[in-house]
């Protein structure tokens, strides 16, 4: 008990400390999300897909204005005082303070602007409580930033599971007495408000460290830092939303609702890589530079990692998308199956791209990522304008898919001139596996099992052939559960 206590709570080593902060930051986001999602999945059926499709437009309409917002302060944050560069405290407090004055901006833009450009009249009502949604998320997402420097990841997982579970209570509670788009709405506002004051609380003796004097020449030196990031941000935004306000150009509150009950699920899986990536910032930014070749084997044990259980979650996913639909959001979400399909595949690109992005800021070459990522986004609207009237939600989602597919290629090119890893044999050996679990998968869908136990059979075959296979993951396993004091 003792061991287990100081393997989660202490930080001894670094494999021991990339697990313990996987682990933590996975509960806390997995948890989260999972809580969240069962306020999605009672929303999305009690509210049908209109309903619900109208609070995901105006989620998507604010985030559209919201771009200028996350100019990637946070990874800056993270990223400087790991690596202590020359003043940057000071280079941290001009960066807290440039982050105040765009988020005061977008936050007024959202309120004030968006209802001249939603194509939803219903929506209209929801502007002022998502801008405060994203004020809180802001907010609390930069007090993440300053505890990641600390490496207590276990910290934010308690503050994100308190916050969903009072979404959750709140938001069901509400839309019983109220079910309107809007009760959503309230109950995520209060959920955020209470991550906020529960992280200021949690950091509040560290939060003088990083608020110093500044001046006008160290905020300039921030917004030449952050320029290339927050386009590459910027443009992940839009790319991320397009879709759904392009939807709603020429499509209806309810093909809305049913894209965004496809794409809720494909993000909830999302917080594996996402998870991955976080944990592993901060010794990546202490390799970069001073240790390619450690670094390179981080990125592709991070890889390997990245597709081993990417692949899977893919492959399965795509094979009973047209059991996972129903069963989650009901039969009226039954048009959203191609939708999850697509997102399926789209899996095999966003898994290393968030990888690959971390990887490149590390090493600060995200200059290189600007015309690529520009590129990206303007493929995506082309592709929505042309595919959307004729093919609806699977257009949109065929569009992403496309376009996202092109940015990692694209990006995965410029990190193999950075610092030139392999991801072949990690590939190679997880092939066996991956399709017996397919097959496997296949024939339990013939069969008609059900999707929860077909899904569970299917993993515990995968993971079963894989801890008997692969014999360096075991002593990995081992080697990282035997803590030794950090060197």
């Amino acid at each position: 008990m003792e061991k287990l206590k100081r393997f989660f709570l202490e930080n001894t080593h670094t494999k021991q400390i990339i697990i313990k902060n996987i682990v933590w930051l996975f509960a806390g986001e997995a948890g989260g999300r999972l809580i969240k999602m069962g306020l999605i999945v009672y929303a999305a059926r009690n509210l049908g897909a209109s309903g619900w499709g109208t609070f995901a437009y105006a989620i998507s309409t604010a985030s559209l204005l919201m771009i200028f917002s996350d100019v990637g302060i946070g990874s800056l944050i993270t990223r400087d005082a790991i690596q202590k560069r020359e003043n940057y405290r000071g280079f941290i407090s001009a960066a807290l303070m440039l982050k105040a004055v765009i988020l005061a901006a977008s936050i007024l833009l959202v309120i004030f602007i968006s209802p001249y450009i939603s194509t939803i009249p219903e929506a209209t009502i929801l502007f002022p409580i998502v801008g405060l949604i994203f004020l809180f998320d802001s907010i609390r997402d930069l007090g993440f930033a300053i505890n990641r420097i600390f490496e207590k990841m276990e910290i934010e997982m308690v503050v994100k599971i308190v916050m969903n579970l009072i979404v959750l209570a709140l938001g069901i509670i509400l839309i019983n007495i109220n079910p309107l788009p809007i009760s959503v709405g309230v109950a995520y506002a209060v959920g955020g408000a209470v991550s906020v004051i529960l992280i200021l609380v949690i950091l509040w003796k560290h939060v003088p460290e990083f608020l110093t004097k500044t001046d006008f020449e160290t905020v300039k030196l921030v917004l030449r830092t952050t320029m290339p990031l927050a386009i590459i941000i910027l443009i992940g935004s839009i790319m991320a939303n397009t879709d759904i306000y392009m939807l709603g150009l020429w499509k209806t509150p309810e093909d809305i609702g049913l894209y965004s009950a496809a794409q809720r699920f494909y993000q909830f899986i999302l917080i594996i890589p996402a998870t991955i990536g976080t944990a592993t910032l901060p010794l990546m930014s202490r390799l970069a530079h001073t240790d390619n070749q450690k670094f390179k084997d981080v990125l592709e044990k991070n890889f390997y990692m990245f597709m081993l259980v990417g692949l899977p979650i893919a492959c399965g996913g795509f094979i009973v998308a047209d059991e996972i639909v129903p069963f989650i959001f009901g039969p009226q979400y039954i048009n959203a199956i191609p939708v999850l399909r697509v997102m399926m595949v789209m899996l095999l690109s966003a898994f290393p791209i968030l990888l690959l992005v971390n990887a490149i800021f590390v090493y600060n070459k995200q200059r290189e990522l600007v015309f690529v990522n520009v590129l990206g986004v303007l493929i995506n609207i082309f592709l929505n304008s042309l595919l959307i009237p004729k093919f609806g939600v699977t257009g949109a989602a065929l569009a992403t898919l496309v376009s996202s597919a092109f940015v990692t290629l694209a990006v995965w090119g410029k990190m193999k001139k950075i610092n030139d890893f392999e991801i072949l044999p990690s590939l190679v050996r997880i092939l066996p596996a991956l399709t017996l679990m397919a097959f496997v998968t296949l024939v339990l869908e013939h069969l008609g099992t059900h999707v929860l136990l077909n899904i569970t059979i299917s993993a515990f075959v995968y993971i079963l052939i894989i801890f008997l296979k692969e014999k360096s993951l075991r002593e990995e396993i081992k080697e990282i559960m035997n803590i030794t004091p950090l060197h």
